[in-house]
């Protein structure tokens, strides 16, 4: 194997330049903290000066050991400790920092030598492996850590890509660019694409770049050279401006210079990371680019008009040149024709018949703009081409696909053209195209009155020879066209199937059926609601994008069946079903009657006037009471749903008009909702509804008839209007049971902390959380987790987006393990919101949220309940004591304080944990007795609560305990 080792003179010097390494990291106070491994200690060393003190104690051979010292690094295996691992870094820093300040020609001459050795002997010198991305033959080694790993090929040419072009300097950048050391590398499979050694390079390219500037300005870059370094370097040598009508659309590659700064904040890199490093660059990376020379830019012309006349040869080649190219000027889409033309190449098999000619055309025909005053000149150069080639160029064609229609003579399908690519392509911001799965409930919505205008202005016959020119293209979008077919009342059946597989696609499309009869509206919404309740079955991400998908579909049924949105839709679905329900009948001589019990409809079964407690065998099996069963089953389902659609209106808000609110009145179930719910008048009066009458009435009884509109009170309105306390005592007193929390919901108010950090919150920081866990639950709450680093939660009300940002975690929640919550801030148009501009209920509720997060996906023991909680709760509980007239018990802060015949206890409302007075653990484990046998003020129940309030009535009467546990406890506590 092919080797390069200093030679005896070099390995002197080496060897007292690692002698003072040794001596500085004892003796230099910049070097005090080496051993602690802090992230940016190394910012803090003026290794410049070190290096300095070096040369002055060898000012004949110090300069060269550092150049020295900086190519022949030492081999990461033979470091025997970390101290040694310590003074290798210190040396290669040293040597990085003085080459970098003093590019003289010695450094030069080897940093070039090292540079040619690795690129001749990239697969025979185990000392410089080729960076690949997969595993393959064993004839040379790949990983770092087996090798001399700095400076690799990239680091050796982003130095040079700075040294003045001095004769030595062009002969080395001239035989770099030429490539005839650019041999193909071993395949690791037959099934691979042959891959030279300089594409294993990618960094290197704005570096090569400015190597070719400089040749070029010295004198040493001709047309013939220019060609063979780019069919070495490819897009390196592409010199892209407003005058070629090319530009690219790659990464900025000075990016890459701060991630090499962020490298040198850390410590060497161990055997285990040492492969995934970006390459190291020093700050010059990032300077600003200068103008393109003229003559680079004609270089470029002429390069690329040779490679698209020369097309299919080196297609491959070109396929990664001009992976990235973007198209300005019609002139190159008019050149990609050509070549389609002369290669006779069709819709059917441009895609998958031509490969990488296909690839390379492809970013030649998508025009990225086209003014208007050229759209004609362009439409006079298209009458040139075939029908073939300008259907296979159609989907390619970016904007100038509207001036391809009007050559092909289908000016009536462009409006249908912007209406398909629309529908198609609405998750602009999303994951895909094509009615994705996504939680973006607007995909998949059809805007009715543009797309009838559309097919109206088509025509049949030219509709389908469009649509058969796209289906083997991009723009084939399989989903999109059965949703078209659909809208046209074409593959109902299809679709139905689809849909009992519970496929999303088909939930959003569903709706725009037309309509058939009468019944039609009323079946598919319940088909709908059936699938919303059905998908929960699956895991919480699943769950989360059908129930946007569901939701896409009623909004699209709303507008097929004339109303102005989803909830009017319910609305209106609900109020037939309740009106042509069968509530009552007499069936073989039992009277059987559905009445809502509190929240929940029951069957009250009689005979002779006698209540039977359950349905007798004989009437289980007849049709009426089992339709009746039915019944019940779908009033529960709608009190559900209701129940999660006014908790959406209080939580955001919003407001009822008062032509609304009547027809929302005729549901019994929302009649009764709402008439357990505190609810606010035209913006002022607070009270309970009086269906009858549209008034309401307030603490003192006063009626106000409701004017304009009504709203579901928040804890905020009642806290603003000085009565929360009044309407929880009111609450409790009259025993009303709320179908969700109101009176004694979680209210989250800007703390003083909020008020001086401004932007964010760190209310919850710290908190570590079961990733798991936590995905479900703000999945099921409406929040997007496609990616960790963006959970979100959008307003639509309000156009604000609330994020929850979180420490130590994976690409996705649920593969997390663990995480940590770190703050919550809110943004409106991509800029970060002050919390004091946040709405106030969206804040509480995206508060809330939070607070539920870490109360249930909390991963650690000692997490504690938020005082929000808290003091719901201590009010919640002092209410019950004050309306049942409880003697011995009272509330202090956020315990129970109980006197028992037995003892006296302390109850905490966060936990529920017991203690004996003054200080005894009392272990008592809930008995899962039903939450009902306990009353509460609202139906959602709060688990915690139920569990506090069994405790508490189980010690109140201490002499019924008959469990020898439990007495022991006491007995040994007290």
């Amino acid at each position: 194997m092919q080797s390069r080792r200093p030679v005896p003179e070099q390995a002197t010097r080496l060897a007292a330049l690692r002698a003072f390494c040794e001596h500085a990291l004892d003796n230099d106070p910049e070097l005090a903290g080496h051993d602690n491994g802090e992230p940016g200690f190394w910012n803090g060393v003026d290794l410049l000066r070190i290096a300095t003190d070096w040369v002055r104690q060898q000012p004949g051979e110090g300069p060269r050991a550092l150049a020295e010292g900086f190519v022949f690094p030492t081999v990461w295996d033979d470091l025997e400790d970390r101290r040694d691992q310590q003074r290798h870094e210190l040396q290669y820093r040293l040597c990085d920092a003085w080459i970098t300040a003093h590019p003289d020609a010695y450094a030069q001459e080897q940093i070039g030598a090292r540079l040619q050795h690795m690129l001749q002997y990239a697969f025979e010198d185990s000392d410089y492996p080729l960076p690949t991305d997969e595993d393959g033959p064993a004839c040379y080694r790949r990983r770092h850590d087996q090798a001399w790993a700095f400076p690799d090929v990239e680091d050796c040419i982003r130095r040079l890509s700075h040294y003045p072009p001095t004769p030595a300097w062009q002969t080395l950048a001239g035989w770099l660019l030429d490539g005839r050391w650019n041999r193909e590398q071993p395949l690791s499979s037959p099934h691979d694409a042959p891959r030279k050694i300089a594409d294993a390079y990618v960094y290197a390219y704005q570096d090569i770049g400015r190597i070719a500037a400089a040749l070029l300005q010295a004198g040493g870059l001709d047309y013939p050279r220019f060609v063979r370094a780019a069919d070495t370097w490819g897009r390196a040598m592409m010199a892209y401006s407003d005058d070629t009508g090319l530009a690219s659309d790659d990464v900025d590659l000075d990016r890459y210079a701060d991630e090499a700064c962020e490298e040198d904040d850390d410590e060497h890199p161990t055997d285990e990371d040492i492969d995934d490093q970006p390459p190291q660059q020093d700050a010059s990376a990032a300077e600003a680019t200068t103008a393109v020379p003229p003559e680079l830019i004609d270089f470029t012309v002429r390069y690329v008009e040779a490679a698209l006349a020369a097309l299919p040869d080196n297609a491959a080649r070109l396929a990664d040149t001009f992976r990235l190219v973007e198209v300005f000027q019609p002139r190159w889409l008019l050149q990609a024709l050509a070549v389609i033309e002369r290669m006779g190449m069709t819709p059917d098999h441009f895609h998958d018949g031509f490969g990488d000619t296909a690839a390379v055309l492809e970013r030649f025909l998508r025009l990225e703009q086209l003014p208007g005053s050229l759209s004609a000149e362009l439409l006079t150069a298209l009458s040139d081409f075939s029908r073939n080639t300008l259907l296979t160029a159609l989907p390619y064609a970016g904007k100038a696909s509207p001036v391809l229609l009007d050559a092909l003579g289908w000016n009536d399908l462009q409006a249908f053209q912007q209406q398909y690519l629309e529908i198609a392509l609405a998750p602009r911001s999303g994951w895909g195209t094509d009615l994705p799965n996504t939680l973006d409930e607007t995909v998949g919505v059809v805007d009715r009155d543009r797309l009838d205008q559309a097919l109206a202005d088509a025509d049949p016959d030219h509709l389908r020879a469009y649509l058969a020119a796209l289906e083997h293209s991009p723009w084939a979008f399989p989903q999109t066209r059965l949703l078209l077919d659909a809208y046209r009342g074409i593959g109902r059946p299809a679709l139905e199937k689809k849909l009992a597989r519970y496929a999303q696609a088909a939930m959003r499309i569903y709706g725009v059926l037309p309509v058939t009869d009468a019944d039609d509206v009323r079946q598919r919404y319940l088909m709908l609601k059936k699938l919303h309740k059905e998908v929960c079955k699956y895991g919480a991400e699943r769950q989360a994008n059908s129930h946007a998908a569901i939701q896409a579909g009623l909004e699209n049924l709303a507008c097929v069946a004339g109303y102005p949105s989803a909830i009017r839709l319910e609305w209106a679905m609900e109020s037939q079903i309740a009106e042509s329900a069968v509530t009552a009948a007499t069936l073989e001589g039992y009277d059987v009657t559905l009445v809502i019990d509190g929240l929940s409809p029951t069957l009250h079964i009689s005979k002779a006037g006698k209540t039977l407690k359950s349905a007798p065998p004989a009437l289980r099996k007849n049709v009426d009471f089992m339709a009746l069963k039915t019944q019940q089953s779908q009033l529960k389902e709608q009190i559900a749903r209701f129940c999660r659609t006014l908790e959406a209106m209080m939580s955001s808000g919003e407001a009822l008009a008062l032509a609304d609110l009547g027809p929302l009145l005729n549901l019994p179930a929302v009649r009764l909702l709402l008439e357990q719910l505190i609810v606010q008048a035209d913006d002022t009066v607070l009270g309970w509804l009086d269906a009858a009458t549209l008034a309401v009435t307030d603490l003192e009884g006063r009626q106000h008839v409701i004017e304009q509109q009504l709203r579901i009170a928040h804890p905020f309105h009642l806290f603003t209007a000085g009565q929360l306390s009044a309407w929880q005592k009111e609450v409790v007193s009259h025993r009303r049971v709320q179908p969700f929390k109101q009176a004694f919901r979680e209210l989250y108010l800007l703390t003083p902390a909020e008020r001086d950090t401004a932007l964010w919150s760190s209310r919850f920081a710290g908190h570590r959380l079961k990733g798991k866990v936590a995905a479900r639950l703000l999945q099921a709450r409406h929040w997007s987790t496609s990616n960790v680093e963006d959970v979100h939660y959008s307003s639509k009300q309000h156009g604000i987006e609330a994020r929850f940002d979180f420490l130590e975690t994976g690409h996705y929640l649920s593969e997390t393990e663990h995480l940590v919550f770190d703050t919550i801030a809110f943004q409106r148009n991509g800029d970060a919101l002050l919390l004091e501009q946040v709405p106030p209920l969206l804040f509480s509720e995206v508060m809330r949220d939070a607070d539920l997060l870490v109360s249930v996906a909390h991963a650690a023991d000692g997490y504690s309940t938020s005082q929000e909680t808290l003091q719901r709760r201590a009010e919640l509980v002092g209410e019950l004591i004050a309306g049942l007239g409880l003697q011995n018990v009272r509330c202090e802060g956020h315990f129970l304080h109980i006197t028992g015949q037995r003892a006296n206890y302390r109850l905490h409302l966060g936990s529920a944990v017991i203690h004996i007075e003054p200080g005894n653990y009392l272990c008592i484990v809930p008995a899962g007795s039903q939450p009902t046998a306990f009353y509460l003020p609202f139906a959602d129940t709060d688990q915690k609560m139920a569990e506090v309030l069994s405790k508490l009535f189980l010690l109140l009467d201490d002499m019924s305990i008959t469990d020898s546990l439990i007495l022991e406890q006491i007995q040994r506590g007290s």
